[in-house]
């Protein structure tokens, strides 16, 4: 009788359990497909500034050398198609080539080398200052991993002591997409506690008329700020939540 129990609680032990996955079920397959082909949509607007000036020549600058042939529009151009899809210089030039080609324009593109070389000399402004009135701006935060283990060791074995995370705080202007105030702090510091020094980094250079933000912005002492300033606060509250007369 014994090696009986034993055997049976030994086949008991090692029957495994099956957990069932949870999977979301697609119903509007129409859509569905139709958001996947448009993936694949590939449309590429070449403004008349750009195809008037493709090929003016730069002011000569009284430097010994070759002259310019190509001025920087041609060049940020075919950087921009090389960037937006991955592309080697030379893959870049022939791709660009059969865009312009489609579009009915005969553009001479300048070689890889010249690419090269001039690349780097490129005066480019990626962040216009922009000085904004009655701005609507979002603000939300966003985790980043600063230090710490693969995630595989943390699922094996668990977190480690030097596992170090920090927290950013973003505005974004709702019209132009830019980032208009950032904030950097530790992991354990709640969203709602740096809404009042991301506000005075953004009126720094901007007016403010709406703020929108997530349920982490609902904090009685957030309405009080943006009563105080005139200032529209978008923020969904909690489902307990109750209306304070005083305020």
């Amino acid at each position: 009788m014994k090696n009986i129990k034993n055997n049976t609680t030994h086949k008991n032990n090692n029957t495994k359990t099956t957990k069932s996955k949870t999977t979301k079920k697609i119903i509007n397959w129409s859509e569905y497909n139709n958001s996947l082909i448009n993936r694949g949509n590939l449309s590429i607007y070449i403004s008349e500034a750009i195809s008037n000036k493709a090929f003016l020549k730069p002011q000569k600058n009284h430097k010994v050398g070759h002259p310019i042939d190509y001025s920087d529009d041609i060049i940020l151009l075919v950087l921009t198609i090389r960037e937006l899809f991955r592309l080697p210089l030379r893959q870049a030039i022939g791709f660009s080539q059969y865009i312009l080609r489609t579009s009915g324009l005969n553009w001479k593109l300048p070689d890889y080398s010249t690419l090269s070389r001039r690349m780097s000399k490129l005066n480019i402004d990626f962040c216009s200052e922009f000085h904004g009135k009655n701005v609507v701006f979002l603000v939300d935060s966003s985790g980043f991993k600063v230090f710490g283990e693969g995630e595989w060791k943390v699922r094996k074995h668990g977190i480690g002591c030097r596992r170090t995370w920090r927290e950013t705080h973003i505005a974004i202007d709702w019209t132009t997409r830019n980032i208009i105030g950032l904030i950097n702090t530790k992991s354990g510091v709640h969203d709602n506690t740096q809404f009042l020094p991301l506000l005075k980094q953004v009126q720094e250079k901007h007016q403010i008329k709406t703020v929108i933000g997530d349920g982490a912005y609902d904090a009685k002492d957030n309405y009080l700020i943006a009563k105080k300033l005139g200032l529209e606060f978008i923020v969904p509250p909690s489902k307990n939540a109750t209306e304070h007369l005083n305020t």
